[in-house]
């Protein structure tokens, strides 16, 4: 086997009171002692059962007073040694209803791959836990909290202890990893993005509990080893810190925030360099602007610009509105940002609006700070090699050469020669019958608007015209 992460020993130690640590470094297990048996919560790996045997009989306690296994959730590094537990000790096992399929090998989704291993000692828990139940054995009452993301049956635990004279509540975040629920994760098991969604509010439900001794899913994350260290040098409360708890939640759901944020990028510049063309939609009114879009859709478009108004008749408040319902009504069908981005205010209501990309006519370092600052796609606009330079070097993604009318494929092509490493995007004169010069130009893409004739369809409702006009430039591109 490659990589045995269960061997990541661990010396076993007092957490606070009756609560103790006696898993490894990469599967956290605690011991709680009730008065009247032990609860295990988590298994750990079926590798590693011969340590945690021994760490719990170091600790003085029998494995064989083990009443109640309580699992977090169905992946092998926490559940695969259930079974086996279950079988020397005759103890209760207990799991969140959602994991079920995980455990009994109807799904084979327990990452047990992830070690290099297969998961075989499937299981039918005891008992299918569901929000809000209570585990109860001497004098320790758990509240069992739902909180899917990581898992679908993902539980939360809350419950306290005590040493005989203070008292202090426990809390674990069940399953606070995101390595699955990146996209590539996902994708790969064909799970819903919205599983990201259940992520996120299940840390806004755990806000609502204290939690004044933190325990860890893993030992990173609450430093567990470190604690356990300061512990056994007299440091009592080494793992009452009533903050850690709510700093960790905060620490979570930035994390989510950023692997959304990060992924929405890469596909929104991904989209632009697939599809080569940014139709672009100025003075449209908002009752038309969704057939109009609809119309470019069929005909092959599917990156769509709607501008800010410079003149100010048009507040942009209006326009971020028109921007959120072409990103609400498209979903994920066609891609939706601002252009004539002239102010951070402005990038800030495209983001909020779910718009994707943020178009510029000039080189403006803060409107390129802010825009990826909120993991926007940043094209400003540059006519020259030093503007083209400067908002390459102040993290711009692509740089829109503009006017190219004016400028002529001939200077696109000689600019794109010491400047091979920017992305350049042809903007501002660019029709059917010439788009294809600027991208042999060395263009990765090119923006286009609309001409007298499409705006006078508009007007009069003649939105096959704009198919059509679409679709030949899509056949262009090809």
């Amino acid at each position: 086997m490659k990589n045995k992460f269960w061997e990541g020993y661990v010396r076993p130690g007092r957490v606070f009171g009756n609560l103790y640590f006696v898993g490894t470094v990469p599967a956290s297990s605690h011991l709680i002692d009730t008065g009247d048996g032990l609860i295990l919560l988590d298994a750990g790996f079926p590798e590693a059962i011969d340590g945690l045997l021994e760490n719990i009989r170091f600790l003085g306690f029998d494995p064989m007073d083990i009443r109640i296994i309580l699992l977090s959730h169905g992946h092998y590094d926490h559940a695969g040694a259930a079974a086996e537990l279950s079988r020397l000790t005759g103890a209760e096992i207990c799991l969140g209803e959602g994991d079920l399929k995980m455990v009994t090998g109807e799904e084979d989704s327990s990452l047990a791959e992830l070690f290099d291993v297969k998961y075989t000692q499937f299981f039918t828990p005891h008992r299918r836990l569901s929000d809000g139940d209570r585990v109860t054995l001497g004098n320790t009452d758990i509240l069992c909290v739902s909180t899917p993301g990581h898992t679908e049956g993902t539980m939360s635990f809350f419950f306290d202890v005590t040493d005989g004279s203070a008292r202090y509540r426990a809390g674990m975040f069940g399953g606070a990893g995101t390595n699955t629920l990146t996209g590539e994760f996902l994708s790969a098991r064909a799970l819903p993005s919205s599983v990201r969604d259940k992520f996120l509010a299940s840390i806004s439900r755990l806000r609502e509990e204290k939690a004044e001794v933190f325990l860890g899913n893993h030992v990173g994350n609450n430093d567990t080893v470190g604690k356990l260290a300061r512990v056994e040098g007299g440091e009592a409360d080494a793992f009452v810190a009533p903050d850690e708890w709510y700093a960790f939640l905060d620490e979570r759901e930035a994390r989510m925030n950023e692997i959304i944020k990060k992924e929405k990028t890469m596909n929104a510049l991904e989209t632009i360099l697939n599809e080569k063309a940014i139709m672009i939609v100025r003075g449209v009114s908002a009752d038309k602007i969704v057939e109009l879009a609809e119309a470019m859709w069929r005909g092959g478009i599917r990156v769509m610009e709607c501008t800010y108004d410079a003149s100010g008749k048009t507040p942009d408040e209006e326009t971020a509105r028109v921007i959120g319902t072409l990103v609400k009504h498209f979903g994920d069908r066609m891609l939706i940002g601002a252009g004539t981005v002239l102010k951070k205010s402005q990038v800030e209501l495209t983001a909020a609006a779910g718009g994707a990309f943020i178009i510029s006519p000039d080189t403006n370092v803060e409107i390129i700070d802010e825009t990826k600052r909120l993991g926007l796609v940043s094209i400003p606009g540059a006519m020259t090699p030093s503007e083209a330079v400067t908002a390459h070097n102040a993290g711009a993604d692509f740089v829109k050469l503009f006017p190219i009318g004016q400028l002529g494929a001939g200077y696109l092509k000689a600019l794109c020669a010491p400047l091979s490493h920017i992305r350049f995007l042809a903007v501002g004169g660019v029709r059917p019958e010439n788009l294809a010069e600027y991208l042999a130009s060395g263009a990765c893409g090119i923006g286009m608007g609309l001409n007298a004739n499409d705006k006078a369809a508009i007007d009069r409702g003649d939105f096959d015209h704009i198919e059509n006009t679409c679709r030949a430039i899509s056949s262009q591109l090809k």
